[in-house]
Parts: structure tokens; sequence; C-alpha cells
């Protein structure tokens, strides 16, 4: 009797070691195929035309600031991604409105980074910068009374454009300058040399130039 207890005793702890020995391998096996990393996203198909474009804005309007066109970049990086989910899109219409939205973002980003006096170029080419549909943006020549920058500039390119957290600064090929600042104070040096200073109480200081 004991002898057939033993033997039943014998069977039951070779069973038990079988079954946590492939228990083990089992959790080994899930494991190794978790811990396999993810494949990464290929951005680059975004970012290279983004760059190329950049470059080219700013070359045309003149833009010489590592800080503008690391701007001009992400903006057309953004509005490279968005175009590309909607290209896979099957509503016509809704992908049509959906584009002409993309397009008009990225200007209307651009025109908040190099300003209203240089956007007015950038507008003009419009047509050789996006492919699809886009609001039009016209310049009008009337009587109206002319910008600060157009008055500073009197007619001059824009040489140079800075900005900064604190204020934006623009150069024409002039020599005129406008710094202006985020408390609204401004400082100005037109062609002829003259200086104004402007607080951002609107109160206004005025130097003139030599002659």
């Amino acid at each position: 009797m004991n002898t057939k207890l033993l033997a039943l005793a014998s069977a039951a702890a070779f069973t038990f070691a079988s079954c946590s020995d492939n228990k083990t391998e089992t959790t080994t096996t899930t494991t190794d195929t978790a811990a396999t990393p993810p494949a990464a996203v290929d951005t680059l198909a975004y970012r290279t035309p983004a760059a190329d474009l950049a470059q080219r804005v700013a070359s045309d309007i003149k833009v010489t600031d590592t800080a503008t066109v690391r701007q001009l970049k992400q903006v057309y990086y953004t509005r490279g991604r968005a175009l590309s989910r909607i290209d896979a899109m099957t509503d016509t219409t809704g992908r049509y409105a959906a584009t002409k939205a993309a397009n008009d973002q990225a200007s209307t980003a651009v025109k908040g980074i190099v300003g209203a006096p240089a956007y007015a170029t950038y507008a003009a080419n419009q047509g050789g910068y996006y492919n699809g549909p886009y609001t039009v943006v016209t310049t009008t020549t009337t009587t109206s009374r002319p910008t600060l920058g157009e008055r500073v500039g009197q007619g001059s390119g824009i040489k140079k454009l800075e900005n900064s957290d604190d204020d934006r600064k623009v150069k024409y090929e002039n020599g005129a300058k406008i710094k202006r600042s985020d408390d609204g104070s401004l400082k100005i040096k037109r062609a002829d040399g003259t200086k104004i200073k402007i607080d951002e109480n609107g109160n206004r200081t005025v130097k003139k130039g030599l002659f």
C-alpha cells in the first residue's frame, strides 16, 4: 500500500513540475514580444518641403533672421501634415474646404510672423506657394492714410526683420528703423535721421536729424 502511495506522489510531483516549466516558458515568450519597440514615425516627407518653402519665402520678402525662418518652417510643416490627412478624405466638397482652410491658416500665421508690410509681398506670390484653393489677398493703391511702415520706410524695401519675446524690429533699405515693444511703446528712426520715441502712454519725443 505504501508503495502505491509513493508512486502516486511521485507522479503528481512530476506533473506539477512540468506545468510550472511550461508556464515559465510562456511568460518569457510574451515578455520578449512586448519589449519590441514600435517603428519610428518618419516626418522627413513634411519637414524637407517645409524648409524649402520657408527659405524661398524668406528670400522673396528679404528676411534673414534665423528665428523668423524657423517659425516659417514650423508653419509649413504643420500645413503639410494637415494636407496629408486631407488627401485621405473621400468627400470632394469637404476636401476642398479643408484644403482652403489649411492654406488660409498658414497665411494668417505667416502674416503674424512677418508683419503687414512684408506680408503684402507674400500675398502677391501666394499662387506660387500654395497648390489648391486659398483666399486671395489684394492690396489697393488708394489715397487712404499710409501705414507707419510706409511712412517711415518711404517706399523703401525691407532689409531685415527681427523678432524676439519682447519686441519686433524692422530695418529698411533706406536706413530707417522701427522697434515696437510688447508694452506698446515705439522707437522710430527715419531715413533723414529724425528719431521719435512714443511710450506706452502715447507720449511722444522727437529729436530732429541732421540735414
